[in-house]
């Protein structure tokens, strides 16, 4: 059912929305009663993730599902590509491991942006592109008439339904639990988009920007609640149908055993893992492509209502109708940050820069608006044919052939010319000829035959060569028909990957180029191998206490080393961040603990039973580590870093880029992070009452403080269980202690 989903609506449609909102939200109030006293003591229950926005790929304009390749129909470059998205799928979610697929895959990236941008400029009439201009006024009406459209959509789907017609996207459960099963891929990781943003190599001035859509992430990921994490529920979800599927990050999640063989499923899932791998480089396109999918989409409507029909769980698709909302939600949350991002970039930069900024935001969201995110049921694919031409460069090459097919097919009967699986003299023959399926078997032969189509490449086709002057078929057709039959060679080519460069106004940088020389200080991901060994430890605490507090107090005036004091206090929040840019790996009650604590450090308020939405956005006043790491550098009087490399270009310190490297390896590093973060916790309580902060700021370390205690309580207790664990937390315990102590008397 739809949530409030206007910006600025007319009564009557307002009116309407709010009544379909009661209505949705009694359905799953009702429906989380029933599941929840049915399953509670088997687990806790919660909220389910929200469906990535439709795509016309996927659905034609009346909601209906469009033709889809079956399974037995697909070829082999087809499945080659599903293969080499599951093996990404993977390697993007232990990258650690797999650190040299980064420059493969941020060429794929790019790639996706030219193909996507390539079939959104056929259509742009119609979709995001048509604004040339970015105005606050131009995106937010953009983004309500698309919300009105879908809301329109969703009326005539009801009324079909009423009518009559019967369900449009499941034909029984059993189909139900297939599409299900099939969407794992893109449910398992949920949030993935914005894993990677608001690093502390983040810009300061750009951490309100990301921070306010990290807030969509933490939501995505419960909040730190173990039970309203997206990813985890869905996990539940998949024992309820009895999927058997495995954990999402595993290898064995890809083996073919488990029979997920949807290739859009798999390339839509690598997008998302894909498109916040390079924050700092493409944070506007990670912006647009945000801010349509957390749109309301017709998909999600559907599936929670023929799912209830059909006695399954549809909560987890209830409560994303409401979430995503365009008022207080994900909707309005992700369009705001969109808007602070160009207004940032228009005050900073000048309307020219914000101008081409608007285009990597529209990038980023054709991106996410051109992959087909679900799977389409059996029962509703229909064969290729069905959709045959499939574009109006088939149609006009169809027309000609036709046309020459009962005139020429017998001049070619001494012709030995093979064409795929047929001798041209037998393509041509008139009658097999006015078969559809024929035809569109005679053009794909023809395409991928590499000796006389090159595509892509008209002017080096054999076919083109042998149709101009001095070519044995020059006359057979007419200078319009070559002309057809050029373009149709062109269409076939992969889209221009010069298109992504030329449609933003940047300069190409290969990838070779971006990875050469990487500072760790404002780059990211940077994966290389970590020195310890210059770093000694005078003692190891043994046993610990919970939770370990520095073993001497700090006073205004203990503080000798200022240099040594802030290049720590502006790194050390890098510690914990890479623990929970992967959706599959939150699914813990320690890494629930850990996105509480960076919850704390990066300024959002305590979390509370509900879902905070706009009201975060807009609380003001809130206070960061970085907030309180500029105010202590303005309170004493000395020049205000932009980012953490000017910072560490002021006041160097080895052990501050040691961490930036422990940090990139989070699987390795875990529970040496978890204590290093234990230090600095004791820090920011001890330094609660220091003079270097206003009221105001010790009042918000203080809490900051107290937050990070709590949660670090629960990961201490878990890491005592393990030996070889508990020794690395008490390792970097001591080696961020031996830091610290160099900043005091």
């Amino acid at each position: 059912m739809p949530a409030n989903i206007n910006i600025d609506t007319s009564f009557i449609l307002l009116a309407l929305s709010i009544t379909i909102l009661t209505l949705t939200l009694i359905q799953a109030y009702e429906l989380w009663a029933t599941y929840s006293l049915g399953t509670r003591a088997k687990r806790r229950e919660a909220k389910l993730p929200p469906r990535g926005p439709i795509s016309k790929n996927s659905f034609n304009e009346n909601g209906t599902a469009a033709p889809a390749v079956p399974e037995e129909e697909r070829g082999n470059a087809q499945v080659e590509e599903m293969q080499l998205h599951k093996d990404l799928y993977l390697k993007l979610q232990n990258l650690e491991q797999h650190p040299e697929i980064l420059p493969r895959s941020r060429d794929l990236l790019i790639s996706l942006f030219s193909e996507t941008l390539a079939d959104a400029r056929k259509k742009m009439k119609s979709g995001i592109l048509r604004i040339e201009h970015y105005t606050r006024e131009n995106l937010a009406n953009f983004l309500q008439n698309e919300n009105n459209k879908t809301t329109q959509q969703w009326e005539h789907y009801l009324a079909r339904r009423k009518a009559g017609w019967s369900r449009e996207m499941f034909r029984d459960r059993e189909e139900a639990k297939w599409w299900l099963k099939q969407y794992a891929p893109v449910k398992y990781v949920d949030g993935a988009w914005l894993g990677h943003i608001n690093k502390i190599t983040t810009s300061f001035a750009l951490r309100r920007v990301s921070k306010d859509a990290w807030q969509i992430l933490s939501e995505e990921l419960g909040d730190g609640d173990l039970n309203k994490n997206h990813v985890h529920i869905y996990h539940h979800l998949m024992e309820d149908i009895e999927s058997e599927l495995p954990q999402g990050d595993t290898a064995d999640f890809i083996h073919p055993r488990h029979k997920l063989n949807e290739p859009q499923v798999w390339k839509a899932a690598v997008a998302q893992l894909l498109i916040s791998l390079f924050p700092h480089e493409f944070l506007p396109e990670i912006l647009g492509f945000n801010m349509h999918f957390e749109g309301l989409t017709l998909e999600t409507m559907k599936a929670a209502k023929e799912l209830q029909e059909l006695k399954l769980n549809a909560y987890y698709f209830l409560l994303h109708i409401s979430i995503d909302n365009a008022d207080s939600g994900h909707t309005a949350i992700a369009m705001q940050a969109v808007i602070g991002y160009l207004e940032y970039i228009k005050r900073t930069l000048g309307i020219p820069a914000a101008q081409q900024a608007w285009k990597r935001v529209q990038t980023g969201f054709v991106l996410s608006e051109g992959l087909a995110t679900a799977p389409i049921c059996p029962s509703l694919k229909r064969p290729a044919v069905d959709s045959f031409p499939r574009n109006r460069h088939e149609a006009e090459m169809i027309k000609i052939l036709a046309a020459k097919a009962s005139v020429a097919h017998k001049i070619h009967c001494s012709s030995g010319a093979k064409i795929g699986r047929r001798k041209l003299f037998n393509w041509l023959e008139p009658d097999a000829f006015a078969s559809k399926q024929w035809q569109m078997d005679f053009l794909d032969d023809l395409s991928n035959s590499k000796l006389w189509v090159r595509k892509g490449k008209s002017s080096r086709s054999k076919i083109i060569q042998e149709l101009s002057w001095g070519g044995r078929m020059f006359g057979s057709f007419t200078q319009t028909e070559v002309g057809v039959v050029e373009r149709w060679i062109d269409s076939l080519g992969d889209p221009d990957p010069q298109l992504y460069w030329s449609f933003v106004g940047r300069a190409e940088i290969t990838s070779d180029m971006a990875f050469q020389n990487q500072d760790i200080r404002i780059d990211y991901p940077v994966i290389s191998p970590i020195q310890m060994n210059k770093f000694s430890i005078r003692s190891m605490p043994s046993p610990i206490t919970l939770l370990p507090t520095l073993g001497f107090s700090i006073k205004a005036t203990a503080i000798t080393n200022m240099p040594n004091l802030i290049p720590l206090w502006f790194s050390h929040p890098c510690l914990l961040e890479s623990l929970v840019c992967i959706p599959a790996k939150t699914t813990s009650e320690t890494a629930c603990s850990v996105i509480r604590l960076l919850r704390a450090q990066s300024g959002f308020n305590a979390e509370g039973p509900g879902v905070a939405g706009m009201d975060e956005v807009r609380r003001i006043g809130c206070m960061s580590l970085v907030d309180l790491g500029l105010e202590m550098i303005r309170r004493s009087s000395l020049p205000e870093p932009s980012c953490l490399k000017e910072v560490l270009e002021n006041y160097p310190s080895e052990f501050a880029l040691t961490m930036l490297h422990l940090s990139m390896r989070p699987t390795e590093n875990g529970s040496l992070l978890l204590g290093l973060a234990s230090a600095f916790a004791g820090l920011h309580d001890a330094m609660a009452s220091s003079t270097l902060f206003s009221a105001t700021g010790r009042e918000a370390l203080g809490e900051i403080a107290r937050r990070e205690q709590d949660s670090l309580n629960i990961c201490l207790e878990e890491l005592k269980s393990n030996e070889s664990r508990y020794a690395d937390f008490c390792k970097g315990y001591s080696l961020g202690m031996e830091q610290i102590k160099g900043c005091f008397d």
